[in-house]
Order: structure tokens, then sequence, then C-alpha cells
């Protein structure tokens, strides 16, 4: 576990343990949103870089971890915003995505693929989600709703 105060004051065995502790979550979050592991480690170097520079104005040591998703999240859209390219990622705890998932996952904006992987695969309640993307939790319920109508449009029935 990591000591956010000690983060907070600059303390860099602080930021050793944050970077221990949080970066998996993180790199499955921008792997999900990015759909690829090398863009997804960039995304969270990127995040813990901007909250070391910052770290003053960040005034509560329980929004660490929010503040880190948010810099993830805007990483990755920096990310997309670069290369508008998409790789899918190989996954290997299950079986890897279709061509056809990839492309549908592909036509959604980097906000609706955050919630869709937030919400189906790492199963994040509505109410730490809308922390992370810093908007309402009804916000967070209805957007989530119209990114999988989107996807279901763009699927057969068999995906």
């Amino acid at each position: 576990m990591y000591d956010a105060d000690a983060l907070l004051t600059g303390d860099e065995a602080a930021l050793e343990n944050a970077i221990d502790a949080l970066s998996p979550e993180l790199y499955r979050y921008a792997a999900g949103i990015l759909l690829s592991g090398a863009d997804a480690s960039d995304a969270v170097q990127n995040a813990f870089i901007s909250l070391w520079k910052h770290r003053a104005s960040v005034r509560d040591p329980q929004a660490v971890r929010a503040y880190l998703y948010r810099c993830t999240y805007r990483a990755c859209v920096d990310i997309i915003r670069m290369k508008k390219l998409f790789v899918p990622l190989p996954r290997e705890d299950s079986r890897p995505l279709s061509a056809e998932m990839t492309a549908a996952l592909e036509k959604l904006s980097p906000a609706e693929r955050a919630i869709v992987y937030e919400r189906a695969v790492t199963e994040t309640p509505y109410a730490e989600l809308a922390a992370h993307l810093h908007i309402r939790e009804d916000s967070v319920r209805k957007k989530y709703e119209r990114a999988k109508k989107k996807l279901a449009k763009y699927l057969t029935p068999e995906e």
C-alpha cells in the first residue's frame, strides 16, 4: 500500500509504493481504452509523471487514485489523437478479441470505451467510475447504456 500524504509532500519512496500498488489497475484501464499494451504503459507512466509534477495541486490525499485515473484517461485520449490507429491487445486471461469486436470498439469514443471497459471487464461501480471520469453517476449510467447500444449495432448476434 502507499501513503498518499507522504506522496503529496514529495516522498519518492511513497511514489514508488504508489506506482507498485496502482500501476496494474491503471494499466488494465488504459489497455481497455487503447487496445494496446505498449500505449497503455505509456499512458500510465504519463499519469504518474503528471501526478508527481502537480502533486501540490492535489489537496485531498484520498483523491490521489481518482486523480491518477483522470490523468490516465487524458493520456489515453492524447495517444489516440496522436496515432489515430488502434491495435488489438492480446489478452492472456481470455480469448483474443475478434476482428469484428476490435472494429466495433474502435467506433466508440475513448470515453465510451473507458466506460464499457470499466463496467464490463472490471465491474467498477458507477459511483467510482463517475469519480474517475469526473462526471455525475447518472451520466455514467446513461453513457454506458448508449455505448452498449452502439456496440450491439456494430456486432452480429454471435459476438
